[in-house]
């Protein structure tokens, strides 16, 4: 499909395009989190507990992948394993909760904030930061993530006791929501002091396919704020927010909050993404991770990502090109690779807020 050279690193084409300067080509934002291990070969397993493998597959996706950025998240189930959750292992997927640590909420009285530097995978995230930031970071950005305040609880009581206490115990979800905001802004200060890396959200069950629009306002919006305005409190940028699934409802709402960015699902138009938020925010997104790039032809990842560039590079405040979720096991390597050579072709002598089709 052609050979598209670079003309600048990941890290000198985002600080340039977010000045407004001409850049080679739109920056582009391919996820990954323990789906990484799995492609660089590492058990799965073993990669949660070795910061050594933690960057030996942050390496694979870069230098193999074509990925633009590095780092390791606290992921879904992370904060909930610092607190006493119990997790099931594989080779060669994600982890999976089997026995959350807060079935009675009279536990969560006695449960403390987590300690970053002692408590369950933590210590090695911040290790393996360390390591990625000392071997990637001169020409890639480097940073780390927690889930969203209520995504994160999922894995401290359970996904579905959760959607229970959204309609019959309100009042001490609140509370288990007010302690996953703390703890993750403990991580996220720990993070900072460190390594000087700021921390983005993920926020799956913030998407209206598990919680309805006044759901949201209720119990995701007012965490979510506390989470993103501590992180700039702490650092002085501004994070980034991804939820999964679909979002529309609550764009206005997160056109409000203090992020960065905002990474859209596939299951969502990016062009009317642009249109709500594009004025506010710098847009992410959003081919599909699953039946283009997993399921798809290399021809079918070129024809998605010129899409999306068409639709979304002349966003006011910015466009990445990038997958709407993280990239599954078992995607073709050409097809993901074909997303950041897509991108050259499609997106090439650009500046923020204005695109010609070539």
């Amino acid at each position: 499909m052609g050979n598209f050279k670079d003309g600048m690193t990941p890290k000198e084409r985002n600080e340039a395009y977010f000045k407004g300067e001409e850049v080679d080509r739109l920056p582009c934002a391919v996820m990954f989190e323990e789906t990484a291990a799995a492609y660089a070969g590492i058990n799965v397993e073993k990669y949660y507990f070795d910061a050594d493998k933690m960057l030996e597959a942050e390496k694979y996706t870069v230098k193999e992948l074509g990925a633009e950025s590095a780092g390791i998240n606290v992921t879904l189930r992370g904060m909930g394993e610092a607190l006493g959750s119990k997790m099931g292992y594989c080779d060669n997927r994600a982890s999976f909760l089997i026995d959350p640590i807060l079935k009675d909420y009279k536990t969560l009285e006695n449960m403390d904030i987590v300690n970053p530097y002692k408590d369950g995978r933590l210590p090695i995230i911040l290790e393996s930061l360390g390591k990625i930031k000392k071997e990637l970071g001169n020409e890639i950005n480097i940073g780390s993530g927690v889930s969203g305040p209520i995504s994160a609880a999922s894995a401290v009581r359970g996904t579905t006791n959760i959607m229970r206490d959204l309609v019959r115990n309100k009042e001490n979800l609140h509370k288990l929501l007010d302690f996953m905001t703390e703890c993750n802004l403990a991580f996220v200060e720990a993070v900072y002091k460190e390594h000087g890396l700021v921390c983005g959200i993920g926020d799956p069950l913030s998407s209206a396919n598990l919680i309805s629009a006044k759901q949201f306002e209720e119990f995701s919006e007012p965490y979510l704020i506390r989470t993103i305005d501590g992180i700039y409190k702490i650092t002085g940028k501004k994070p980034t927010l991804h939820i999964c699934g679909k979002t529309r409802k609550t764009w206005d709402k997160l056109g409000n909050m203090n992020i960065s960015a905002f990474s859209v699902d596939n299951c969502e138009d990016i062009g009317e993404l642009k249109k709500v938020l594009g004025d506010k925010v710098c847009i992410i997104g959003n081919v599909d991770p699953v039946s283009i790039i997993r399921n798809g032809t290399v021809e079918d990842v070129y024809r998605e990502v010129k899409s999306s560039i068409e639709k979304a590079a002349d966003s006011k405040n910015g466009y990445i090109v990038g997958s709407g979720c993280d990239i599954p096991g078992g995607a073709p390597i050409e097809n993901i690779k074909a997303i950041v050579e897509a991108t050259k072709k499609y997106s090439g002598g650009i500046r923020m807020g204005s695109f010609s089709k070539n």
